[in-house]
């Protein structure tokens, strides 16, 4: 009974691993490899955590900045001892910053030195910077942070183009790969047919019944599908290895699909009709990344022409500080409370740097309006050209497959003719050529037609819901 157990569970088992083996290979499968183990996907992928690293890096401009120093002098005439601790805040308001610190001196020192002097207890200050021209409205420290989050957005745009990128190529290889897997088992099959005739046409010669040259003009048909199977043969092997590239284990390793995950027909084609292409279109332009990616690189470089034209402008900038001294000191004079104002005037008298860092941006952006107008306009052709593509290879899949049925009925036609007596080998041979070829054609239009749905697809940017 346990043996009898062992060898049911042993037979399930085999089983089980031969329809896992000949699961079949649906072009889903090799979408959701190249989702997760494809390297430059992975690699786009990476570019957004760059474009994060980069967008804290900006906003470390805004970090807080502490600074504290001691110094001392000794074994001279003046002997002291001074400690110095600063706080810095630049704020994203109006481009200000706040600072404030403890200062303290101790000791004996030089008349020339005596603000390093304090009372006995110190001196805390606090002030603020306010720029009233140059980095009031906008200033580098904003700048650099605007274009880190619109680079956020580029990284994004990025992994949504290398997406459509390589989706439409794993589709094209895939489709590539079942075409070539149905032409392998055509020209298998024309073989088969023209070795089984053979022998009867060897028996027919013998006894007579056939003239010898047939039997001779079928070899050299087997010999001739012989060699058209192993150029089948290298086809296969050739689409397989390319689709590595997007089919991957689960290590992310590059694996051959084998000819028993071949699917069993092509999937029936559609007709698209003609006169949506001007909703494509405009779907089209909502959806293809880069466009985007160009509109986002238009926003940096506006950016660029804003810090040039606050460079521009001169540097006027108000300070105001409140001192508070606590303790006793004779020798300190100051105090105990001061406030203190200021105001800083900068400006470059020919301005050239400016001037020209906004020439450049703005030539730039004209630079940019003409690239969006020209892609506008590559979109807008794609998708009415791989429209086109679609339907014509819709309709060569059809007119073939009313070919084939054509072929077909010859082939049998002439079939019956040869077994009657009345139609030559030649003919027939030629007939079956006829029904190879059609079906040879099928299957390339039939893959023709996945690849055009695909760039019709990519066109649109639809291929990105896949």
């Amino acid at each position: 009974m346990t043996f009898r157990l062992v060898f049911v569970l042993a037979a399930i088992w085999v089983l089980a691993a031969d329809w896992a083996n000949a699961a079949t290979l649906e072009v889903a499968e090799v979408l959701e490899s190249v989702r997760r183990h494809h390297p430059l996907l992975l690699a786009a992928m990476n570019d957004r955590e760059i474009a994060e690293a980069d967008v804290l890096t900006a906003q470390g401009r805004f970090d807080t900045t502490i600074r504290s120093r001691f110094d001392s002098d000794s074994f001279g005439f003046y002997t002291n001892r001074r400690v110095d601790t600063w706080v810095e805040q630049p704020l994203a308001t109006q481009g200000m910053s706040v600072y404030g610190g403890y200062r303290m001196g101790e000791g004996s020192f030089a008349p020339y030195d005596g603000k390093l002097d304090s009372r006995s207890f110190g001196e805390w200050r606090s002030g603020v910077k306010l720029p009233l021209l140059r980095d009031r409205q906008f200033d580098s420290r904003r700048g650099e942070l605007a274009r880190a989050e619109i680079g956020r957005s580029l990284a994004r745009y990025s992994v949504e183009q290398q997406r459509l990128i390589l989706v439409q190529g794993a589709i094209s290889r895939y489709w590539n790969w079942v075409a070539a897997g149905r032409r392998l088992t055509v020209a298998r099959e024309a073989l088969q047919v023209a070795e089984a005739r053979q022998k009867l046409l060897e028996e027919g010669v013998k006894e007579g019944q056939l003239p010898a040259i047939d039997g001779v003009d079928n070899r050299r048909a087997i010999l001739q599908r012989q060699s058209g199977l192993i150029d089948a043969e290298r086809t296969f092997q050739q689409a397989a290895i390319e689709l590595s590239l997007f089919l991957r284990d689960a290590a992310g390793q590059p694996r051959n699909a084998r000819a028993e995950e071949l699917p069993a027909r092509f999937p029936e084609t559609e007709a698209l009709p003609g006169d949506r292409w001007e909703m494509d279109v405009a779907e089209a332009l909502t959806r293809r990344p880069e466009l985007f990616r160009l509109r986002a690189q238009a926003e940096q470089n506006f950016i660029d022409l804003r810090l040039a034209r606050n460079a521009a402008k001169p540097a006027i900038d108000v300070m105001a500080s409140v001192t508070s001294d606590r303790g006793s000191n004779p020798a300190v004079r100051r105090g105990p409370e001061e406030v203190k104002a200021g105001v800083a005037f900068e400006f470059p008298f020919q301005n050239r740097s400016a001037r020209g860092k906004e020439d450049a941006a703005i030539a730039k952006q004209r630079q940019f309006e003409q690239r969006e107008a020209f892609l506008r306009d590559q979109i807008t052709t794609e998708v009415r050209d791989a429209l086109s593509a679609a339907q014509a290879a819709h309709q060569r899949v059809r007119v073939l497959g009313e070919e084939i049925v054509v072929n077909r009925e010859l082939e049998e036609a002439e079939r019956a003719r040869f077994q009657i007596g009345e139609g030559t080998l030649f003919q027939l041979n030629l007939r079956e050529q006829s029904t190879l070829d059609a079906l040879n054609r099928e299957a390339v239009a039939h893959a023709e037609y996945q690849r055009s749905r695909a760039g019709y697809d990519y066109a649109t940017g639809r291929l990105l819901d896949r």
